[in-house]
């Protein structure tokens, strides 16, 4: 019984899904660590930078593997856009084209899941 090419199955999704938010998360770190920046002489946000540069190079590895993992089950991402509404994503899996939107809400919400998430494997 094989998968309907067709048919994006929710691992799909779910891989496409994190391909799409790891750059923001990655953009959101950048511009949280350089604000926080300014504060390295105090040590509980020189502990913070350490802890947030440490998120952030861990998504580095995920991202690859991610793109790994697409690879070998022909999805690619051939579109992404960014509105005040949230996120458009234009996509192909097994070559047949598909889109979702995630609305700004969900997409906070699943970045603090996968910071959630990051800060439990981290330790």
């Amino acid at each position: 019984m094989s998968v309907n090419p067709r048919i994006e199955t929710e691992e799909d999704i779910q891989i496409i899904k994190e391909y799409t938010l790891l750059p923001i998360l990655l953009d959101m770190l950048a511009r949280d660590i350089e604000e926080l920046g300014i504060y390295k002489d105090k040590i509980v946000f020189n502990h913070v930078l350490f802890y947030l540069r440490e998120v952030e190079h861990s998504i580095y590895p995920e991202l690859q593997s991610i793109k790994s993992t697409m690879k070998k089950r022909d999805i690619k991402v051939l579109n992404t856009e960014m509105n005040a509404s949230g996120i458009q994503v234009e996509y192909k899996v097994r070559g047949y084209i598909h889109h979702f939107t995630m609305l700004r809400s969900l997409v906070k919400a699943e970045l603090m899941n996968t910071l959630m998430n990051m800060r439990r494997r981290l330790g």
